[in-house]
């Protein structure tokens, strides 16, 4: 069972290690070949399921100081992981409450930004006070959503923007035990098809055969891990049988499955893809 990882969002980056799989081989060396006597299959194909650990999601305030950006309700982050896919917000709604969604406008598909503070006017004293109001606005025609993605709408329910739908909102859960928030992202996969074992590779190490969906203009890594509880360790790849693993990172312009190699470093072990999201400022 896939299991929600720490993410560690140094800079405005963080990689997002999912659905770990692992073999059940207990001895070492060659012996991983009599020990692994099939195909090690994932829970099966799917949506991506993006698991962050909320208070190490940290930004940058108007004052130039690295704050954590969802320690209050209103704390709202964005993160984006190519090109093709608008990006998703995240947002505190309540103390345990947080909402993702979709921030492709309902009106013509533009980006719309993270629930924030926006100018709209001065009052009436002297001198005149700024006065803001906090809501998601489209850049493009201006159609404003609420903290939950909700169009404004007049008493009788009807739009007062040019959108005149709610933005969609993914399924989400959060744990509060482990301050982690879960985050189901329809049309991205993120888990690993198959892993075969391989007779031998360069220099006569066991090697394995990992199969994994990738979505175009997305960079994805591979990471190891001993141990279930062990730090994940980015490890180098080959996108050959018998060539050198050199590769440590993967970005492909169309979708589809990937086919890499990577090399036994332990007597059991646990392989995972890392998919790289870049906050958005």
């Amino acid at each position: 069972m896939p299991l929600c990882d720490e993410a560690s969002t140094q800079s405005r980056r963080l990689w997002v290690k999912q659905f770990l799989l692992g073999t059940v081989a207990t001895l070492s060396g060659p012996r991983w070949i009599e020990s692994v006597c099939a195909d090690v299959t994932s829970t099966g194909p799917g949506p991506a399921v993006i698991r962050l650990k909320v208070g190490d999601i940290m930004m940058t305030n108007d004052s130039g100081q690295v704050v954590p950006a969802l320690a209050s309700v209103g704390g709202s982050v964005q993160y984006e992981f190519n090109g093709s896919f608008k990006p998703f917000t995240l947002t505190r709604v309540e103390a345990n409450r947080f909402v993702a969604l979709d921030s492709k406008c309902t009106h013509f598909g533009c980006g719309v930004g993270r629930y924030k503070e926006h100018l709209i006017g001065e009052d009436n004293s002297m001198p005149p006070q700024p006065i803001y109001a906090t809501y998601m606005r489209c850049p493009c025609h201006g159609s404003r959503y609420d903290i939950e993605g909700r169009v404004f709408r007049d008493s009788s329910g009807q739009s007062t923007e040019p959108a005149q739908r709610d933005l969609p909102q993914y399924e989400f859960n959060y744990d509060a035990l482990t301050d982690t928030a879960c985050i189901t992202i329809p049309g991205v996969n993120l888990h690993i098809n198959s892993i075969s074992v391989q007779q031998k590779g360069p220099g006569g190490k066991i090697r394995f055969k990992l199969v994994f969906p990738v979505t175009s203009y997305s960079t994805y890594e591979i990471y190891y891990q001993p141990e279930p509880t062990a730090p994940a360790t980015l490890i180098p790849f080959s996108t050959t049988p018998g060539g050198m693993a050199n590769q440590t990172s993967l970005f492909q312009t169309a979708s589809g499955d990937f086919t890499a190699y990577v090399d036994a470093t332990g007597p059991r072990g646990f392989f995972n893809v890392g998919l790289k999201l870049d906050q958005v400022v």
